[in-house]
């Protein structure tokens, strides 16, 4: 099968972890299909081989307002060109918003069905943050006309088909299809580390959405029961400055360890030195780190959002007191911990390794791509 994979941005070489899940897609898929990936703004303008596949990078950047419509015409004219030359079979564009808008253009003109894949904020609003792609008519508009024109819609999680289904998609267009991680990287430890010091650990962005101001006031709490308890913060973003000072106020600086900006592939050495992950996030469509974390033996406790809504080891939860009730709770209760251990590499493995997930968006492939032959 040929197949034009649309996205946001994508690496220019194996090395280069842009998005980690899509990169590890795209190379499951070429395996066994004729992938070209378009991407809309990073890397630079050119065109990437590797991994059996081909990147045509559009190399927009950081241009919006009038500028973006140039990119979303790019990518489709892009698509078309590509396929003048040889057909796709259809086509793929994770997000919604700018990825699907173009991928829909392209699809209705060569007449090629499109799956658009729900997978960031494109359904939310959060004025209080700011957060979402709702708060601008532009990104309404195109990922409204995407979904709309989409032959079938993906999400990664419950939570996210949920809002997929209160924006107006049929659900018999949506379709469960979370992305993948390797189970074969991201592995527990040969033996879990001691229980002292209790370790906690959470891989992300330090940015509004991600709301790490509720993780630092949980540690507070759990020290007051664990005072040897420790955090691991894996990311870096805006707001380090402003979370060290929080630390700081909460007389926190000698429980955490402060990371910065971590590789993918190095990530997993700091899972398999903690206990638990912990999710603070206003809002995850998915949550990788959350799997990765899993793969690794980790139980998750966190907020009702993304994949924690249905993964995690106790009733996610928004408050910082029922969080450090549930670690404090699990921590002090070796026997039930290490089953959750074992529990959660098992689904992590059984439910979202890579064959498990490129096989269902094959599977979905073979669906399209059937109905689109059935109309001919």
């Amino acid at each position: 099968m040929r197949i034009a994979l649309v996205v946001p941005g994508f690496s220019a070489h194996p090395a280069d972890w842009a998005i980690p899940a899509l990169q590890h897609l795209a190379r499951t898929l070429a395996a066994d299909h004729d992938l070209h990936v378009f991407s809309q703004r990073y890397p630079a303008t050119g065109t990437y081989r590797f991994d059996n596949f081909t990147h045509f990078a559009l190399g927009g950047g950081q241009r919006f307002g009038l500028a973006s419509a140039k990119i979303w015409w790019q990518t489709s004219r892009a698509i078309i060109a590509q396929h003048r030359r040889t057909p796709f079979d259809l086509i793929h564009a994770f997000w919604a918003d700018e990825a699907g808008f173009s991928a829909v253009i392209a699809g209705l003109k060569l007449g090629r069905p499109v799956i658009v894949s729900l997978g960031g904020g494109e359904l939310i609003r959060l004025t209080s943050i700011p957060y979402g792609a709702q708060r601008f008519l532009a990104r309404r508009l195109t990922t409204g006309y995407a979904l709309s024109r989409a032959t079938l819609v993906t999400a990664g999680s419950d939570y996210q088909f949920d809002l997929g289904r209160a924006h107006g998609v049929p659900e018999a267009k949506l379709r469960l299809a979370p992305l993948g991680l390797d189970t074969d990287h991201f592995t527990p430890p040969l033996a879990p580390p001691p229980l002292d010091p209790p370790t906690l650990i959470q891989v992300a962005s330090l940015v509004p959405v991600k709301n790490q101001a509720l993780l630092l006031k949980t540690l507070s709490q759990v020290k007051a029961k664990l005072p040897t308890v420790r955090l691991i913060v894996a990311g870096d973003g805006p707001l380090q400055g402003q979370l060290r000072e929080l630390a700081v106020q909460l007389k926190l600086s000698h429980n955490i360890d402060w990371l910065g900006q971590v590789s993918h592939p190095e990530t997993r050495r700091f899972y398999q030195q903690a206990h638990l992950y912990l999710q603070t996030s206003w809002h995850e469509s998915q949550g990788m780190a959350v799997l990765e974390a899993m793969a690794c033996g980790l139980p998750v406790l966190g907020t009702p959002v993304g994949l924690v809504r249905e993964l995690a080891a106790l009733p996610p939860t928004v408050t910082s007191q029922d969080l450090a009730a549930q670690i404090v709770q699990l921590l002090n209760d070796p026997t039930r911990y290490r089953l959750l251990r074992r529990h959660a590499r098992h689904v992590a493995e059984s439910e979202f390794s890579l064959p498990v997930t490129a096989g269902n968006f094959c599977r979905l492939y073979e669906v399209v791509t059937s109905r689109f032959i059935e109309r001919q």
